[in-house]
C-alpha cells in the first residue's frame, strides 16, 4: 500500500488510493510528525511526499 503525504490548504493530508484524509497537523509542523502518524495508522505502507 502506498500513502502519499501532501500539504493542502495549510494542513497535511494523507492520500490513500482515491481517498484524501485530513490529518490534525498544520503545514508548519514537521513532516516527521506526519510520517510517524501515517505509520501508526497504516503500518507497513510505503510513505511518499508530494508537493
Amino acid at each position: 500500500m502506498d500513502v502519499i503525504i501532501q500539504r493542502i490548504n495549510g494542513l497535511w493530508h494523507l492520500i490513500v488510493g482515491s481517498c484524501q484524509i485530513r490529518t490534525p497537523f498544520l503545514e508548519t509542523q514537521h513532516r516527521s510528525l506526519v510520517v510517524a502518524y501515517a505509520r501508526q495508522v497504516y503500518p507497513g505502507a510505503k510513505i511518499h511526499e508530494r508537493d
